[in-house]
């Protein structure tokens, strides 16, 4: 950082000044990658694509966004959103859905699946959720590797619910906290670590999605209600040695006003 920073200590002649191009220097390369949304109003924000069959795309009652699907419709429906850029920020995404009727309806549920992805430059990650209640955690790295880094696991879900999904990601450790919440209860932690191959990288600033995938026969149709739908992202902390230097030219600055 040293050898970016000192140049500019001849050009500007004031310590604030200099203090200021290393405080810029040190978060120039931080990205944000962010959306809120509520799915109110009567129709679907800009930002956000409809793609697969859509039909199955119900549009906004509600405040939510509602979906179904049908075997061999053309399609299933997915609601994607598109976030250009390199995220290199711990971050929170977040979902509320309420996925009725998904499970009970019929002999073995709809035999429907809830998809919620994340792409990025280093691979994706998606949480499954399948009409019989059990959910998983798949992770692909984009270099080889890629499996359930959470196996099926029965979540006690059922007809009627709201389900809360949130994945928090550090990005000191490289590591996630996956966790749901039903009915507004407390969260349960569902997963946390790595990657499949120990890396997690950036899996979101490409695009975020939800699908409705209709695997099975049965005539019942699965249908979701999408509430909310949050990405935040956390500020970058920088290195120590970089801390120590930027607190160094702070200093300085405090020593020449002194003077």
């Amino acid at each position: 950082v040293l050898k970016y920073v000192w140049p500019y200590m001849t050009t500007f002649k004031t310590p604030l000044a200099s203090a200021l191009v290393a405080a810029s220097l040190v978060g120039s390369a931080q990205a944000a990658v962010t959306f809120t949304e509520d799915f109110t109003g009567p129709t679907l924000d800009a930002a956000w694509t409809q793609s697969g069959y859509l039909a199955g795309h119900l549009g906004i009652s509600s405040g939510s966004y509602e979906m179904t699907a049908t075997r061999g419709g053309g399609g299933n429906p997915k609601l994607q959103q598109f976030l250009p850029g390199v995220s290199d920020t711990s971050y929170t995404h977040e979902i509320d859905v309420v996925l009725t009727p998904f499970f009970l309806t019929g002999s073995g549920g709809t035999q429907s699946d809830f998809k919620w992805k994340t792409f990025g430059p280093d691979g994706f990650m998606e949480i499954v959720l399948n009409s019989f209640g059990d959910m998983r955690l798949f992770h692909n790295d984009f270099d080889g590797g890629g499996g359930n880094i959470q196996p099926n696991t029965n979540i006690g879900i059922s007809e009627v619910a709201l389900l809360n999904l949130t994945t928090n990601y550090d990005i000191g450790t490289d590591t996630i906290n996956v966790t749901y919440a039903l009915n507004g209860g407390a969260p349960q932690l569902f997963y946390s670590g790595g990657g499949v191959d120990g890396p997690i990288g950036d899996t979101v600033s490409n695009f975020v999605e939800v699908e409705l995938f209709k695997w099975g026969a049965v005539p019942d149709t699965p249908t979701i209600a999408i509430d909310g739908w949050n990405l935040s992202s956390a500020a970058v902390i920088p290195e120590p040695s970089t801390s120590i230097l930027l607190a160094a030219f702070l200093g300085l600055a405090a020593v020449r006003r002194r003077r």
